[in-house]
């Protein structure tokens, strides 16, 4: 898979100074155990019937999987992007108190 989109991506891509994260079901590193507070993070998900195209998935730095228990080895995309993001931000989110309403 390539086209003149892809190909501009990775031009692009190529003077992006950030992590370039993908999801991926060949992804060797386990999301939670990547420090994502070094900087920019550029996350790629592929689509659900066929995943990250592989020339994307060679321009990330890493590949990464959300692991899975029993038999599925995939999430829907809008759950495993939901826990990407989270993931990516969580470092970054404090809880408020909430004031005392007495």
């Amino acid at each position: 898979f390539r086209s003149a989109t892809t190909e501009a991506f990775l031009t692009w891509r190529g003077g992006f100074s950030g992590l370039v994260a993908g999801t991926h079901l060949k992804g060797a590193v386990d999301y939670r155990s990547v420090d994502f507070s070094r900087g920019p993070v550029l996350l790629m998900m592929g689509n659900e019937q066929q995943g990250l195209p592989e020339s994307l998935a060679a321009s990330c730095d890493r590949l990464l999987r959300i692991p899975q228990a029993g038999r599925a080895d995939s999430l829907n995309l809008a759950v495993a992007t939901g826990i990407m993001l989270f993931e990516i931000r969580r470092g970054a989110l404090k809880l408020e108190p909430i004031p005392d309403q007495q």
